[in-house]
């Protein structure tokens, strides 16, 4: 555990397992929870990417507790849900004893869900090839979803997405515009100082339904087939190279499939 982390780890509890699980007391039977889901996970992934599961903890977080978790990004602990982080040493799993409401009903399968996103980002970030230097926020953003969305299929049983709270109640976003695009597309939304945890939330849900297209036509591989060639020495991808790299990785027609996704 990096020394310059403050957090009250000394009154936690550890489950004797092959990852540290840190829990509060009377929690036990939720840190074995998380610690199942996670490892069954672990072990597709291993599987996926072909490499070996990255290094890490798992912190359970008291409620009073989570202002002061291991943090990157102010959104973590602002808006509560499990998520990845390397400010430890090794990188840490941090999930909070509650989900802030803006991710609606939080179901085994919705939760299950999220646990997934930290763990591909864990295995992605733990890839030793390089990342490019600059590239659209979609290129490294639907590699997460898909991977999440697939641990849900291949594990929970679950079809299509998962969100289905969400997709109901935000369904204008997938109104379509004259132009035969919705209102906003994967492609088209990037991350400013201004943009509301709302409309994120939103271009998070246009990714799920491509992930989502994506599984319902093609096999998991094409995302370590896609890493592939995106992980290399590169300082700069284009968007439309990045759609050009996807639709090779794709085949015949991949291309064409992709642009009448009227969300991409």
């Amino acid at each position: 555990m990096s020394e310059s982390m403050l957090f009250p780890y000394e009154k936690y509890m550890t489950l004797s397992e092959s990852v540290p699980v840190y829990y509060p007391a009377g929690d036990e039977t939720r840190a074995k929870q998380v610690f199942q889901i996670l490892t069954r996970a672990t072990e597709q992934l291993e599987q996926l990417f072909g490499q070996k599961r990255p290094e890490l903890e798992i912190l359970l977080l008291a409620p009073e507790d989570f202002q002061i978790a291991p943090h990157d990004e102010m959104e973590e602990v602002g808006m509560p849900h499990p998520y990845w982080t390397d400010v430890t040493s090794p990188p840490t799993i941090v999930v909070p004893a509650e989900v802030d409401l803006i991710f609606g009903e939080v179901t085994p399968a919705k939760f299950s869900f999220m646990l997934y996103h930290a763990l591909v980002l864990a295995f992605l970030e733990n890839d030793p090839r390089p990342w490019p230097e600059d590239n659209p926020l979609w290129a490294d953003e639907w590699q997460i979803k898909f991977g999440a969305l697939w641990l849900s299929q291949t594990l929970d049983g679950e079809k299509g997405v998962i969100n289905t709270d969400l997709f109901a109640e935000y369904d204008d976003i997938f109104e379509v515009e004259p132009d035969g695009k919705t209102p906003n597309t994967v492609r088209g939304f990037d991350w400013y100082e201004d943009t509301s945890p709302e409309d994120y939330l939103c271009y998070q849900l246009l990714l799920e339904q491509m992930a989502a297209d994506l599984l319902q036509k093609y096999p998991a591989d094409i995302l370590p087939r896609f890493l592939a060639l995106y992980r290399v020495e590169r300082d700069v991808w284009l968007s439309d190279e990045v759609t050009s790299l996807l639709a090779s990785v794709l085949g015949p027609g991949g291309e064409e499939w992709l642009e009448d996704l009227v969300y991409f």
